[in-house]
């Protein structure tokens, strides 16, 4: 059974946000993306094309120096919808933070149009961020 495209281009994103790849990362996104993020994360709310995108996955890696480990456990798309649940294991300032996240794409002709981040961290997690 081959890749569905949409999981290709949410495999693709990743890679260029972890590697800070700008150029990787606008090939991946509709010139108006919506980048919503919800739950125990900073900088919850609604954010605009890749420059929102950086500015919230910028924060994450400023606040844990770059250790960030991310374990995709399942991607899945139909149509234009795809859906994505990870790991993550955060490091900061001696402290781990080990979280589940879920993401929710849709896509406009092959491109992520909108996507949802929601941080599914025990309740009081956020304050690992603080």
């Amino acid at each position: 059974m081959s890749e569905h495209p949409n999981v290709a281009v949410i495999n693709r994103m990743t890679q260029a946000a972890v590697e800070g790849d700008k150029e990787a990362l606008a090939a991946c996104f509709t010139e108006d993306l919506v980048f919503r993020v919800r739950g125990t994360l900073p900088k919850v709310g609604d954010h605009r094309g890749v420059s929102g995108f950086l500015g919230v996955i910028g924060t994450i890696m400023e606040l844990t120096g770059g250790d960030v480990k991310l374990d995709q456990l399942f991607a899945i798309a139909d149509g234009d919808w795809a859906a994505e649940w990870e790991r993550a294991t955060l490091g900061r300032n001696g402290r781990i933070l080990e979280t589940n996240n879920a993401f929710i794409y849709r896509f406009e002709d092959g491109l992520i149009a909108e996507m949802w981040m929601i941080g599914a961290g025990k309740p009081g997690s956020e304050s690992f961020f603080a």
